[in-house]
């Protein structure tokens, strides 16, 4: 009987670990592969970015920050970016801790605003 239990028991605890592992898999899927990808590439998007300075963003630009949508928001850095022959200015705007990423075309309309 001893040896019937002892089987039984060690029958037993071999089932439970078999069971006990973990079968997900640990490779990424392609939908995960593909948001990467995405966040990636929106990333690198102002790579190639210049800095200027705030003084040299186009007027329309300036009064934009400094309307109503923005009052309270500082300019903490600024850059020009040309693509596809088009000129495109990103201003990175602060307000104590809270930060801000608004991009805009040459004639100062807002093309995307992101907060960090």
């Amino acid at each position: 009987m001893k040896k019937v239990m002892f089987g039984f028991c060690l029958l037993l605890g071999s089932a439970v670990a078999t069971y006990a592992q973990d079968t997900t898999s640990t490779s990424k899927s392609s939908d995960q592969y593909r948001t990467a990808q995405q966040d990636k590439q929106q990333k690198d998007e102002y790579t190639d970015k210049e800095v200027i300075a705030t003084s040299d963003l186009p007027q329309r630009v300036r009064e934009q920050i400094q309307g109503q949508d923005y009052s309270g928001w500082t300019v903490s850095k600024a850059y020009r970016k040309t693509k596809e022959g088009k000129t495109m200015y990103a201003v990175e705007l602060m307000q104590g801790s809270d930060k801000k990423m608004v991009k805009f075309d040459a004639q100062g309309n807002k093309l995307k605003e992101k907060n960090k």
